[in-house]
């Protein structure tokens, strides 16, 4: 915290950065940090010298004591060179930022490590939020780990990993039937109990720890920027974060150039943050009936929307849906092409690449990240059945071997 100034909304106020804050209805908050410190006292280089982790850019988060922080070893996921999706999309050049390496799956771990950490040195001990899966299986870890109590709200429709992450925490974890209620329900909650309100941008800190996948993608890509890069969006928080990341490395000078080209995909049956771009607003409205798959980006009003749509308009990029169809397919195309296995609500961001090139938003000769935000794992019921020949003699392995290989050509010459 040696860096950190002040809190700020998104109305300007200024508040000191020594207790928990809630956002008031309709504002947003984030820390603010003596960048010119930080430039007068540290290099790139430091940096790189600290942990493989999100830790390593302990300077530029809220946390006080560092070496106390509550850890698994989030962060600093690979950045992966994918040359043969790179030449299918023909792009210059195409990276995999694989999030599914995370301790729980997926980079929820990024948010739910600083803040937890945090609030623990605050005193906090309760703490509340909604989650469409993912971020409730992270948060019960981390919290079972810090020794505090993380209650869950979820989809009925939640995928088994994440169920079983909360089940085996013993975090307390129950299910809503209306997903379009449980942010009031969050709220209700917390007020009536005296709990800390966590949801997406209700507090600054989650925002602080997602900040470190665009801190890590400027430095594997040698403290530069891609072109363009492609994020599958929920409630808008990650792809705030990334982009606060960079205006803060941009203003440190350890960057130069424009901000990326920003490109969000979301699915077809649940995409408000793309009707509203379409449509030229600067808010979102209320999505209605939600018809996508269990996980990841069912957010029926963003409260990023506003944030990520003007993001949007200052990088000159574009939002696309996608269908659950397509978002398997490019699941299999990632997995089959490159051996990265995403969660299908990540792999839109391949589609959505092509989308964007149709458009003429991205180049042939352009720089392109991919955020790949959890591992299939995670979604396993999603994806079709796995069925397989059995053999029974020796005999038998080598044409059923030919076949998959013939299976395996046509999958590839349909892509």
């Amino acid at each position: 915290m040696q860096y950190v100034s002040h809190i700020e909304s998104s109305s300007g106020e200024r508040f000191a950065a020594d207790a928990p804050l809630v956002a008031r209805p309709g504002e947003t908050l984030e820390f603010r940090y003596h960048l010119d410190r930080i430039a007068a006292q540290m290099t790139r280089e430091d940096f790189a010298r600290g942990p493989a982790s999100i830790w390593r850019y302990a300077a530029l988060l809220p946390v006080a004591d560092p070496a106390r922080a509550v850890t698994l070893g989030e962060g600093w996921t690979p950045l992966i060179d994918a040359p043969v999706l790179a030449r299918r999309c023909g792009v210059g050049a195409l990276w995999l930022k694989d999030e599914g390496r995370n301790p729980s799956g997926t980079f929820k771990d990024r948010g739910a490590a600083v803040a937890i950490s945090r609030y623990r040195e605050l005193g906090v001990r309760t703490m509340m939020l909604n989650s469409s899966g993912n971020a409730g299986g992270s948060w019960s870890l981390y919290a079972a780990r810090a020794g505090v109590t993380s209650v869950n709200l979820l989809p009925t429709d939640a995928q088994p990993s994440v169920l079983q992450q909360c089940r085996t925490t013993g975090q307390p974890t129950l299910f809503i039937d209306d997903w379009h209620q449980a942010g009031a329900m969050v709220a209700g909650a917390c007020e009536l109990n005296g709990w800390l309100d966590v949801r997406t941008l209700k507090e600054p800190c989650r925002l602080e720890g997602k900040k470190t996948m665009g801190l890590e993608i400027a430095e594997q890509l040698g403290w530069t920027l891609p072109d363009a890069l492609v994020y599958p969006m929920g409630g808008g928080l990650g792809a705030l974060a990334i982009y606060k990341a960079f205006e803060e490395l941009r203003a440190l000078g350890w960057v130069e150039g424009p901000l990326p080209r920003l490109i969000i995909t979301q699915y077809a049956g649940c995409a408000p943050l793309v009707k509203a771009f379409d449509e030229g607003r600067e808010t979102c409205e209320t999505w209605g009936e939600i018809d996508i798959p269990p996980g990841g980006l069912k957010s029926p009003n963003p409260l990023g929307g506003p944030g990520v749509l003007e993001l949007l308009r200052t990088t000159g990029g574009g939002a696309f849906a996608v269908t659950t169809a397509d978002a398997l397919a490019a699941a299999d195309e990632m997995a089959a092409s490159e051996g990265v296995f995403p969660a299908p609500e990540c792999a839109t961001t391949l589609a959505g690449l092509r989308a964007a090139q149709a458009r003429g938003l991205i180049g042939a000769h352009s720089r392109v990240v991919l955020v790949i935000t959890g591992s299939g794992l995670k979604s396993i019921p999603t994806f079709a059945p796995a069925r397989f020949p059995v053999v029974r003699t020796a005999a038998e392995v080598a044409g059923a071997v030919a076949a998959a290989r013939d299976g395996r050509s046509s999958m590839q010459r349909a892509q």
